[in-house]
């Protein structure tokens, strides 16, 4: 298709959907093409623009470095995304993008460039590199308050950890085992820290406002996997182990959908994983519970896997071979 031709297309568009003040608000036509105010001055070439069927609008061009700058509207005019292909977003487009209150949040003291701004309908979404070159990521709520950071092989800012997370979660004996934090996301009144230990193995957890460990693991896995170390998972509301079931050769955290978890045991799953692995015993399942007890798969000092069964606080009653 031709510019010509694309131009009157878009005019014709304009007319038959009623847009025409959407598209009068801004000044000079490029190529044909007229560009929002967020990509005036950019000097842009080979620009293309597109309508979607629900009215959204896609505009695309090229810096004179090379960079592909991305920018996509609702019918509203609001600004959906826009992003900077293999390069940078200059500094006048994430200026205008970003809220005021956002501008100066500290959280912005960790892009050394930005690559890409996204709102959502529950968040607003910030992708760039720091000064060595690696990926962050920021995500805000919509009352602006912080709610998730993503570094890529890269220990997070003692200050970002310190902005996100509680005290009681900061002060938790979990957050010291993190070598490198490089994760935090934090909805909902809770807290999932992800990151290594001192010796690289992946390690996450997730607690409460109250700093109450909900979830802990540090097996060199993720996304559920079957690990290599003890997995211990704990319940959401009572600080015990829940659900049932086994999947990939052991039990896991969630039964099946509907089900509700059984009344948890109060013991620390934390203390018990390390009396445990002081014990001998390795390659720890999930706790689960089953009726009035509580099970756990592991392997024994002599190399034989095993169903443990645990009393109310965490001490071994019986170990049943599997």
């Amino acid at each position: 298709m031709t510019i010509k031709h694309l131009a009157s297309t878009a005019a014709l568009i304009a007319v038959v959907a009623g847009a025409a003040p959407v598209l009068a608000q801004t000044a000079p036509q490029t190529e044909g093409v007229t560009l929002p105010a967020l990509l005036q001055g950019l000097d842009l070439s080979r620009i293309s623009f597109e309508t979607k069927r629900d009215g959204q609008r896609k505009y695309e061009g090229y810096l004179p470095d090379g960079t592909e700058i991305e920018a996509e509207y609702d019918m509203a005019d609001n600004l959906i995304k826009v992003e900077a292909d293999d390069g940078m977003l200059p500094a006048s487009v994430v200026d205008a993008a970003l809220p005021s209150e956002l501008r100066d949040h500290p959280a912005m003291a960790m892009f050394a460039s930005f690559e890409e701004i996204k709102t959502h309908p529950r968040h607003l979404e910030i992708k760039g590199r720091n000064e060595t070159g690696a990926e962050v990521e920021v995500k805000f709520g919509p009352d602006n308050s912080l709610i998730e950071i993503e570094t890529d092989d890269m220990a997070m800012p003692q200050p970002m950890i310190d902005a996100i997370l509680p005290q009681a979660v900061r002060s938790n004996e979990i957050i010291a085992q993190f070598g490198m934090i490089e994760e935090i996301k934090a909805e909902y009144g809770r807290f999932e820290v992800k990151g290594e230990d001192a010796q690289g193995e992946d390690m996450r957890a997730q607690f409460d406002e109250a700093g109450n460990v909900l979830r802990f693991a540090r097996d060199g896995e993720r996304g559920g996997r079957e690990g290599r170390g003890p997995r211990h998972e704990r319940g959401d509301h009572d600080r015990g182990p829940r659900g049932d079931g086994p999947r990939d050769g052991g039990p896991r955290a969630e039964g099946p959908r509907g089900d509700m978890p059984a009344p948890a045991p109060q013991f620390d799953t934390v203390a018990v994983n390390e009396s445990l692995t002081g014990a001998g015993y390795s390659a720890f399942g999930l706790l689960r519970q089953d009726g009035p007890r509580v099970m756990l798969d592991a392997t024994n000092p002599h190399g034989e896997t095993v169903t443990l069964e645990l009393d109310p606080e965490g001490e071994v009653l019986r170990e049943t071979a599997r």
